[in-house]
């Protein structure tokens, strides 16, 4: 996935004559901090709530930000890239421009978000596991092994530290299967700690098994 194909059609772009309180409105009504100002294709610079709030110009041209490079992506960005720049800027939004640096639209991290999950693996049938794994330890492809030995396959992993501790992880994984009872006893066996799941509890499995899976994440 592409930046260009989140493209917002509710969100635009100011012009150099708009005043500093409609676009105040603007990007109250849109749910975002900041805004670009274009004209001719060309992007000039960049307002966000503070600039505006803080202002006493009246038009956005008289108080706009000239350094852009930090809020302007390019239009075939991928997914990944997007996430990063809005972790790394907290901006609510992001200018695309082409490689001719023309404005291509506006893309929202709250629309990324809604439009992301509907065609991630995540709103696909199926369970989730979390196991926990020292760093030295995690393996992708064992996991993965271990998980197709036994019939799943993984439709989506995310990996994050355990708090602080950069020694340990927590693996989440989404898995194709509603029960996942074969897949943690097969990864528990290969030293693999399964601290948690939201698989609903196999009619052929026992409540005791369950109960010892919320132990283990509530001990974790």
């Amino acid at each position: 996935m592409f930046a260009n194909q989140f493209i917002s059609n509710e969100i635009f772009p100011l012009k150099k004559s708009d005043s500093v309180a409609s676009a105040e409105v603007f990007m109250q009504d849109c749910m975002v901090k900041e805004l670009p100002i274009v004209e001719s294709g060309k992007i000039l610079g960049m307002v966000n709530e503070s600039i505006l709030q803080n202002t006493e110009q009246t038009r956005v041209e008289d108080c706009m930000n000239l350094q852009i490079d930090t809020y302007t992506i390019h239009e075939f960005a991928h997914y990944f890239e997007l996430w990063q720049r809005f972790e790394l800027t907290k901006f609510d939004s992001l200018a695309l421009i082409n490689s001719e640096q023309q404005f291509k639209g506006i893309v929202a991290a709250k629309d990324i978000l809604k439009h992301s999950y509907g065609k991630l693996a995540l709103a696909q049938e199926g369970s989730f596991l979390i196991i926990e794994v020292s760093a030295i330890q995690y393996s992708l492809a064992e996991i993965a092994r271990i998980c197709e030995s036994n019939d799943a396959k993984i439709l989506h992993l995310m990996v994050e530290p355990k708090g602080n501790d950069n020694n340990a992880l927590h693996v989440s994984i989404k898995l194709n299967k509603l029960y996942l009872n074969h897949v943690m006893a097969s990864l528990d066996r290969f030293g693999y700690h399964v601290i948690h799941t939201n698989s609903p509890l196999d009619p052929n499995h026992s409540l005791d098994d369950r109960y010892n899976w919320l132990l283990k994440y509530l001990n974790t």
